[in-house]
């Protein structure tokens, strides 16, 4: 499989049929249209269901891989559908192929949707009837809805290929670990959640955006991120005598407060290189230099280029500001992911998908932001692209971020994600009389 796919993998299938061109173009019309209606129908009947899903889902978070429960959780509404999940070799996440009873449909190309379903070790704020029961745990990112998305578009796929009108084979790809470092789509694409494909979609939670809504852009959406840990150590000691001692606090201090600023003075701002800290230990007394103490954070780019020009420059400027006391300096640097790319094609079929089955002005433009997912792994290998998804209750200004305690969505998008979702899985140009 080649690291980087091409749109060129995009490109609608040919097809040759002894019908006219307008009777061809009249008959694949009929299709789509009793399909979007399909969609739309099953939609709207499983969508009490599915909150229901989700809610249970959001009771009994699990960190990345651990997602035990949520593995079994998923597995049994899949095999309620009639469908046949399989574990990852990992021990969590799953696939599932939907594949048409049709010979000529199943022989089509393969589409994969993409949920993750890990949660975040953070206490769940909202006073809820679902609130997490797991202490310290929670869906502070969208991720069991993502995962309900994929569920009700399996569910969907499962009554098409049932009443045999499933147009093409698809795949659902349940990743566990996507907070994690290194992360689980690289479990995921090991455990062969991208072999046959030609195509993969995702959603993520976007509580900017009103519910209803859905942000699109062509090119990079997420940035770069790496998560970086310097360790000093040195001589401690009594605070009367610092001349005695390793300056391990001071160390730590400069790191915190000039790292940032050197390298914005290094790299082309272009780049948009941004490296923000997130925990910094060291010490237990007022009156004791501790004999080691580290510092914690992310580093972020917009570009690949300037991430890898980042990556190899982070540990001198670390190593050079920490030295002058006296200190031994660690730098660790976890292997990060990417920018997320969104390929054209891809964009131009959810644009398609959302234009049939969603309002009218569901589609809005959004821009590039600094945060990180791992979905850009598979989109370096198979094209296709990742959709926002928009959860914010209609009217409402204010709104918890995700990674925030008391994040919360409106419950309609998952009605919003599975009609986008299953209407770009089951695109029928090219393979109907229309190519």
């Amino acid at each position: 499989m080649p690291d980087v796919a091409t749109e060129t993998a995009l490109t609608p299938e040919s097809t040759t049929t002894s019908a006219t061109p307008d009777a061809r173009r009249e008959n694949a019309g009929s299709t789509r249209a009793a399909l979007d209606a399909t969609i739309t129908r099953q939609a709207e009947a499983l969508f009490d269901d599915l909150v229901d899903i989700r809610r249970d889902l959001h009771a009994h978070p699990e960190t990345a891989r651990n997602e035990h429960r949520t593995t079994r959780r998923i597995s049994e509404v899949l095999r309620a559908a009639g469908l046949e999940p399989r574990v990852l070799p990992v021990g969590t996440g799953l696939l599932c192929d939907v594949v048409p009873t049709d010979p000529v449909a199943a022989a089509r190309p393969w589409i994969g949707l993409r949920a993750d379903i890990d949660a975040l070790p953070i206490t769940d704020g909202k006073h809820v009837e679902y609130r997490s029961q797991n202490p310290g745990v929670c869906h502070a990112c969208g991720h069991d809805v993502h995962t309900t998305v994929v569920l009700g578009v399996g569910r969907v796929l499962a009554a098409l290929r049932d009443a045999g009108t499933l147009p093409r084979p698809v795949r659902l790809i349940f990743q566990p670990a996507e907070e994690a470092s290194p992360c689980g789509s690289l479990d995921a694409i090991a455990g062969g959640a991208l072999t046959d494909l030609t195509e993969v979609y995702a959603v993520h939670c976007d509580p900017k955006l009103e519910v209803g809504t859905i942000g699109l852009k062509v090119g990079p959406i997420t940035a770069a991120c790496d998560r970086i840990l310097v360790r000093v150590s040195g001589t401690g000691g009594h605070t009367s005598r610092p001349h005695l001692t390793a300056d391990v606090v001071g160390a730590l201090s400069l790191v915190a407060t000039s790292t940032p600023l050197l390298l914005s003075r290094r790299i082309d701002p272009r780049v948009g290189a941004s490296l923000i800290w997130g925990r910094i230990q060291a010490g237990s007394a007022c009156n004791a230099i501790p004999s080691e103490g580290e510092i914690e954070g992310t580093m972020r780019a917009l570009q690949v280029d300037g991430w890898k020009i980042a990556e190899d420059m982070l540990p001198e400027i670390v190593t050079e500001l920490a030295t002058p006391f006296g200190v031994k300096v660690d730098v660790e640097m976890v292997p990060g992911i990417p920018p997320t790319v969104n390929h054209a094609v891809g964009i131009e079929r959810l644009t398609d998908a959302a234009g049939r089955l969603l309002a009218p002005g569901a589609v809005l433009p959004t821009e590039q932001s600094l945060g990180g997912e791992d979905f850009a792994w598979m989109l370096q290998r198979v094209p296709g692209a990742l959709a926002r998804l928009g959860v914010r209750e209609r009217g409402v200004e204010g709104f918890a971020d995700i990674h925030q305690p008391t994040f919360t969505v409106d419950e309609e998008a998952i009605a919003v994600g599975v009609r986008l979702l299953a209407g770009v899985a089951t695109r029928t140009d090219g393979t109907d009389a229309e190519g």
